[in-house]
């Protein structure tokens, strides 16, 4: 299909994503990984561009078709409301160190009134330290108990203790709660798009693989599949 099309992968596309790969886990490291996996790297790079072409041919073969549409997702919406049920959330911002210690001079920092989101920024070790600590709106069940015990009954903006999880020693502040309800359209819009875009996509590959069966063939060995299965 791809060779029709005329679709194919470029030797800058792939040192482009061999260089991707090699950031992502340094030269060194990836060409030892996969050493340790008895792997020849020509013959790696031989199977990422297989993989790249595939991932290319499907993207340009989907082309046509059409996006979920608005009206598509208000009717989704409108028949399935028992998604959409909230629980109790809140918004916080945290300050994680690895050092109690250390965790217990930032806090009387912030007892004397100093900027928490500043010091988030130049102290925390959490992944939104860059954000300045805050943690958008989450729900009881999807944290640890050692922290949700103490996020939700902290008052908005009060500072609670220094408290250890598994993760470091924190220190949150609540900057919001949100009762339970039911989301509205706005809010779960972008969660109704990508699961009707992700059923559109499998409805459509799954035709599409059919069609190019009735046009290339394609053997199947099921004795070798059987072995594979028994090994």
């Amino acid at each position: 299909y791809g060779r029709e099309k005329g679709i194919s992968i470029s030797e800058e596309e792939l040192e482009s994503a061999v260089k991707k790969m090699e950031r992502d886990y340094s030269e060194k490291d990836l060409r030892k990984i996969l050493v340790h996996g008895y792997i020849d790297y020509d013959d790696w790079k031989v199977g990422l561009k297989e993989h790249l072409l595939v991932k290319k041919i499907m993207a340009k073969s989907s082309e046509s078709n059409p996006p979920v549409s608005h009206q598509e997702i208000k009717m989704y919406f409108n028949s399935h409301p028992d998604e959409f049920e909230r629980p109790i959330m809140v918004k916080f911002r945290q300050i994680v160190l690895a050092d109690k210690a250390e965790a217990e001079k930032i806090w009387r920092r912030l007892k004397m009134d100093e900027d928490m989101e500043q010091l988030a920024r130049k102290y925390s070790i959490a992944p939104e330290a860059d954000n300045g600590g805050e943690v958008g709106w989450v729900a009881e069940e999807h944290l640890e108990v050692s922290m949700s015990k103490v996020i939700f009954s902290l008052p908005i903006g009060k500072i609670s203790p220094v408290v250890k999880t598994v993760h470091g020693f924190h220190i949150f502040k609540v900057l919001a709660k949100r009762p339970a309800g039911i989301q509205s359209l706005p809010e779960a819009i972008t969660e109704i798009e990508s699961k009707l875009n992700y059923q559109k996509e499998a409805q459509f590959y799954k035709k599409w693989l059919q069609e190019l069966k009735t046009t290339f063939p394609v053997d199947i060995n099921k004795d070798l599949l059987k072995n594979l299965e028994l090994g």
